[in-house]
């Protein structure tokens, strides 16, 4: 019987809600197979508010990135020590467990298990885990504060890409691919903005001084 990804989420994390906390390795192991894709979705939802969280996306977007590359390649999808072995506290779970659940079960909602032959072949595993890399370094940018979204549609892209992934849901992970091409455009018509107001700054500074 299919188990809904909100309820093994949800069980994992409150089977692990000791005074210690959980690491990312060991929600990898709990997982067993698709727990690859539960991490991933698990790493990204921190970042579903438009606002961003300094500092931390950086880390956790090239958390996502690695797994992504590692499942790529048909690697073991084990972190490196200094990422997999620290300690998610008590206190940052519990919000996990508030938030993300309910934002799981709508993904469910839309997230059916349509499996489709395509979606089981290497050459599309392999394309897939590669575009959820390229959003999870989007995702890892430090981007400033304005313009907005700059960590969300990357977040929302590797949920839909993972969830779709998970249930290989043939119909869902069309949406993943659009909102992915819309979040590239988004974001390198941003940096090209930000690159020329830098330019038109340093000349303002460098007339100011002539």
């Amino acid at each position: 019987m299919h188990e809904p990804l909100s309820k093994k989420l949800a069980d994992i994390l409150e089977a692990n809600s000791s005074s210690d906390g959980v690491t990312l390795n060991h929600l990898l192991e709990r997982t067993e197979g698709r727990g690859f894709y539960l991490v991933v979705i698990l790493l990204s939802l921190p970042f579903i508010l438009p606002v961003s969280i300094p500092g931390v996306s950086t880390v956790l977007g090239l958390s996502v990135a690695l797994l992504r590359f590692k499942l790529a390649f048909g690697a073991v999808p084990r972190l490196p020590k200094f990422m997999g072995n620290r300690k998610l506290s008590p206190e940052f779970q519990k919000k996990i467990l508030r938030g993300s659940v309910k934002l799981v079960r709508i993904v469910e909602k839309l997230v059916k298990p349509r499996r489709t032959p395509w979606m089981s072949t290497r050459p599309a595993r392999f394309a897939n885990a590669t575009l959820m890399t390229f959003m999870a370094l989007l995702l890892a940018m430090p981007f400033p504060p304005l313009p907005p979204l700059t960590n969300a549609l990357p977040c929302y892209c590797i949920i839909l890409l993972a969830a779709s992934m998970m249930e290989e849901d043939g119909v869902t992970i069309w949406f993943g691919y659009a909102l992915s091409l819309g979040t590239g455009i988004y974001l390198a018509v941003n940096v090209f903005v930000i690159i020329e107001a830098g330019k038109k700054a340093v000349e303002l500074i460098r007339r100011w001084f002539e």
